[in-house]
């Protein structure tokens, strides 16, 4: 559900020498690990990713792959997709390369009604979707629900977030979306309502507890949890 790459210094700290995900680096961005000061480089690329309650991530890559990081190392699923949300009860779900909506199984992906483009998951395991239409929805019991408002993305937790379709920051607050002011094309919700954001400029921010920080580097898609872990995927190329 948003993306940094580090300072310079953390760019050069090493690419890895192959591709363990199986995606070509021209189209895929390095994936790095918030260290708290720091992004860390970690062995292995994709274009959208969220991370799981044991701070694990899940990655699609530009082939539309799916990988879990599991032990150290990443272990592809079946299926394909372009986006993918993994909620706070360890909930997984993706928009397949069909634009369906689809729910991990322990095996495989079960059909679930509605379509879209861009997935979130809640601390419950609800999932959060933005369709082609802008349209938002979120998962009551067996069925979507059609939200108010349009947005590009979708970031859920504790708390819920969208980029508008005017590219600002927005929060769910009971029945409608309040501004938070900033821009962005990406964004995941975190820790205590805690949002990280990826601006169209690639620039990296955190927004918590009423202030916004930047960070360092540079990135296509951003992935938290609420216990403060967060990923995201690079800039392509090594910006």
């Amino acid at each position: 559900m948003g993306a940094r790459v580090c300072v310079v210094v953390l760019l050069l700290l090493g690419l890895p020498q192959s591709v363990v995900v199986g995606q070509s680096q021209q189209r895929d961005g390095n994936l790095y690990r918030w260290d708290g000061q720091q992004w860390l480089a970690v062995e292995g690329y994709g274009v959208r990713l969220s991370v799981g309650p044991d701070g694990a991530p899940w990655v699609v890559n530009s082939r539309n792959e799916i990988f879990r990081f599991v032990n150290g190392k990443f272990d592809r699923l079946p299926g394909a997709a372009t986006d993918i949300g993994v909620g706070g009860d360890g909930s997984a779900w993706i928009i397949g390369t069909d634009s369906n909506v689809y729910r991990w199984n322990q095996g495989n992906w079960d059909r679930m009604p509605g379509t879209g483009v861009a997935i979130s998951v809640d601390r419950s395991g609800s999932a959060w979707v933005v369709n082609a239409a802008n349209e938002i929805y979120r998962w009551i019991p067996e069925r979507f629900e059609r939200l108010p408002g349009s947005a590009r993305d979708v970031g859920a937790e504790s708390q819920t977030f969208i980029v508008g379709t005017d590219s600002q920051i927005y929060r769910w607050e009971s029945s409608k979306w309040s501004p938070l002011g900033g821009m962005g094309v990406r964004v995941s919700a975190g820790a205590d309502g805690t949002a990280w954001v990826v601006n169209p400029a690639g620039d990296i921010y955190r927004w918590q507890n009423g202030s916004v920080q930047k960070l360092p580097g540079s990135a296509t898609d951003v992935g938290a949890n609420a216990k403060g872990d967060a990923w995201v995927v690079g800039t392509p190329g090594g910006r």
